[in-house]
């Protein structure tokens, strides 16, 4: 299945009331643009855009609404300030944020974060996990690129990114809330160097996976690597599964 060229909009155009100003970045999940308010220029966000697709299992940013609208009470979620479809494409407005993870560790003497420091991000980013899970949510794609600071809030650390993200609490006909079955085959989600081995073992995925992955992402943080940096898929898998705490702490 070929890939849908990216959304490409030009500044000063307006979409549902907002008006583009320029581009901030561009992933697999679609592009982002910084965009104000018509009505009030000091009311900005962050506009995530995504060509139509054609099948409704190809709709990444209709996952991403659906979860965001389901967890606005954490102190950790972005606020869904507007969404939906335009010309061609699909939307979703949300608060700014600031500097990701990733890039605040590589600013760092040694790009390590101090003990210190690791453990109140740690502390933070197991709350903001912890509110997803609660909500029903899996995120099976934790990873620093995938937490920033706020953008005014610069002591808050928020959890984004939902397009990989898998509903596990269903509600039933009786109205109450149950785990959903886990399926017998399931494709790779995640990213090679922070998934869980159960992940490279093509099994379906818990709230465990998520707590190995925020585990392999502080140590990152924290001692600037992990043993499997830079490795394929298989080999990264291999060393997971027998690297001693010795090495990895």
């Amino acid at each position: 299945m070929s890939t849908p060229a990216p959304i490409i909009l030009k500044s000063g155009e307006n979409v549902k009331g907002f008006l583009v100003k320029r581009k901030l970045g561009e992933g697999a999940c679609g592009t982002v643009y910084l965009v104000h308010s018509i009505k009030n220029d000091k009311i900005r966000g962050a506009m995530k855009v995504e060509p139509q697709m054609k099948s409704k299992e190809d709709e990444i940013l209709k996952m991403e609404v659906f979860v965001l609208r389901k967890i606005q009470s954490s102190n950790h979620a972005c606020r869904l300030m507007a969404s939906g479809k335009h010309t061609g494409f699909s939307f979703v407005v949300m608060s700014l944020l600031g500097k990701e993870l990733s890039e605040l560790r590589r600013r760092l003497p040694d790009r390590k974060m101090p003990l210190a420091t690791s453990l109140k991000v740690a502390y933070q980013c197991i709350q903001a996990v912890e509110d997803l899970h609660k909500a029903g949510f899996l995120h099976r794609d934790i990873k620093p690129t995938n937490f920033a600071c706020g953008h005014t809030q610069k002591h808050i650390i928020y959890l984004f990114d939902f397009g990989l993200a898998r509903q596990i609490l269903m509600v039933d006909k009786d109205g109450k809330r149950k785990l959903r079955e886990p399926r017998n085959k399931v494709c790779f989600r995640g990213t090679v160097r922070y998934c869980s081995v159960n992940v490279h073992l093509y099994k379906e995925q818990g709230r465990h996976d998520d707590l190995i992955s925020l585990l392999y992402m502080m140590i990152e943080l924290h001692t600037a690597t992990l043993p499997w940096k830079g490795q394929l898929r298989r080999e990264a898998g291999h060393l997971k599964e027998t690297v001693t705490d010795s090495v990895l702490l």
